[in-house]
């Protein structure tokens, strides 16, 4: 639990260390007006190409069949068992999905992938249609003869462990196509035990080079972040940290900050509790506009902008004020879909789990 408290202050130190340095060295020239309209603009332009790609449409639909539909879980032979235990070797090679009978032991069962290649990961190829269907993934239909093996899932990193008195822990990272286009790549993480609590990272990296992040953790200091990039630049990034109070479930807000482009709102707790929050452009202080944090929900578990449960007000030096959703319309409507996919991710764990786990307790 130390570890994560000294995590959450380094944080804190880092972010209002870098805007004071900043502040120091570098001209007040840059209007807030101007630079939050434009990074907004940025930013919703992102979004919008995010939420119309083929590749994150695929995603979503990918997810609604997954979830509509039996859980993994369902399938696992390892359901019953005490200890699991399957790493990304045991599972290596590359893989073509074609049905076929085989005898193991005395009785003949259906195997779904043959072994075509060695390889150092794991390459998974099967129709389109199968992954949109999850349902019917393990089950052969006389049709299946003439599907092609168009989807490609390239897992460079897989590892599940499981233990009834230890916890979870669970890792994944594949890149996907269809027909050899690149439709983007995933990687989740999960962590769940008694000592570290509860550890989740989701990140969705398109192939038009967006990047989408979600990740959260809990115990005595609970952090989490929701970020859009493109390559290297972040055009948007909500982060809350909090730490846990005794005697009360929920936890009490330490740290707030909002990044759209090169603007930044920061809210930390001090002698002032968190009722004042701080805007720089480009690490510049701006010291004649005033901020307010708008708490739509205030019983929310989660009170972040990207799930509409907050809303930040700023006023400007020649007295004229907005909000973030007035400037964004839209936009945050569309931001929190695109999260929502992504912490999801059904497709990304459920296809992938329950190839491997078929790979792994149907080997020779």
């Amino acid at each position: 639990m130390k570890t994560k408290v000294l995590f959450a202050n380094v944080i804190v130190t880092a972010v209002l260390f870098s805007a004071c340095n900043t502040e120091a060295e570098l001209p007040e020239n840059a209007s807030l007006k101007n630079s939050i309209n434009t990074s907004i603009e940025t930013l919703a332009t992102a979004v919008n190409k995010i939420s119309s790609s083929s590749d994150f449409k695929l995603l979503s639909e990918l997810n609604e069949s997954a979830n509509s539909q039996v859980s993994s879980t369902q399938y696992a032979p390892t359901a019953q068992a005490d200890s699991i235990n399957i790493k990304l070797a045991d599972i290596s090679g590359i893989y073509e999905y074609s049905p076929n009978r085989v005898k193991k032991g005395q009785s003949n069962i259906m195997r779904f992938f043959e072994r075509t290649a060695d390889n150092d990961i794991m390459i998974v190829k099967l129709p389109v249609e199968k992954v949109k269907n999850p349902r019917i993934l393990f089950n052969y239909l006389p049709g299946d003869t003439t599907l092609t093996n168009n989807f490609e899932a390239t897992v460079n990193n897989y590892s599940y462990t499981s233990s009834r008195y230890q916890g979870r822990e669970y890792l994944v990272s594949s890149a996907f196509s269809i027909d050899q286009t690149p439709i983007g790549s995933f990687k989740i993480s999960y962590l769940r035990n008694k000592t570290n609590g509860y550890n989740y990272l989701s990140q969705y990296d398109l192939a038009s080079g967006y990047s989408v992040k979600y990740q959260e953790n809990s115990g005595d200091t609970a952090v989490s972040v929701y970020s859009i990039s493109e390559q290297s630049t972040i055009l948007f990034e909500e982060k809350t940290s909090a730490y846990k109070v005794s005697g009360d479930n929920r936890h009490r807000e330490r740290v707030y900050s909002l990044t759209i482009g090169n603007v930044q709102i920061v809210r930390s707790q001090g002698k002032n509790s968190l009722d004042s929050a701080k805007v720089y452009v480009n690490g510049i202080l701006q010291n004649s506009a005033t901020v307010a944090i708008i708490v739509n929900s205030p019983d929310s578990t989660d009170q972040s902008l990207t799930h509409k449960k907050r809303d930040i007000k700023i006023t400007f030096d020649d007295g004229t004020s907005t909000t973030i959703r007035e400037l964004t319309a839209t936009t945050i409507d569309n931001i929190s879909a695109i999260f929502k996919a992504v912490k999801q991710a059904y497709f990304a764990t459920d296809i992938i789990d329950r190839i491997a786990w078929n790979i792994y307790y149907h080997k020779e």
